[in-house]
């Protein structure tokens, strides 16, 4: 390490580490470092609400429900078409290339509908 300091606490593989520097363990600095994280959380808040609002003011139920009647289409539209293909032990190229382009307008739709859902239990839009 380039500082010579000590690295303490323990590593947890995945998304976040709980590895601290010896600054991050003193507690005068760990509230510091907490109150910036909430102010921060609260600003990103306050954007999201002003910037979701505007760019997508009809977020309600109807839409909401339009988004996963068409994810369940998309859903069925995939699975349809495998099991058409499945019925060939060595289907043509045009038959998995439909797959790979059914699968990724499914794949693309359900990352909008979780998205959205996120948008929702997040408090960003104000629901009717």
């Amino acid at each position: 390490m380039a500082s010579g300091g000590k690295i303490i606490g323990e590593f947890v593989k995945g998304k976040v580490d709980k590895l601290m520097t010896p600054d991050a363990v003193d507690n005068e600095n760990r509230l510091r470092i907490r109150h910036f994280l909430e102010n921060m959380d609260a600003a990103i808040l306050e954007a999201n609400l002003e910037v979701i609002g505007r760019e997508i003011p009809n977020l309600n139920r109807e839409s909401f429900m339009r988004l996963a009647v068409r994810v369940a289409e998309l859903r069925a539209d995939y699975i349809r078409a495998g099991l058409k293909v499945a019925e060939n032990r060595h289907p043509d190229a045009a038959a998995v290339d439909e797959l790979v382009r059914l699968r990724h307008a499914y794949e693309e739709m359900l990352a909008v509908y979780e998205a959205a859902e996120r948008v929702i239990e997040r408090g960003y839009v104000r629901l009717g």
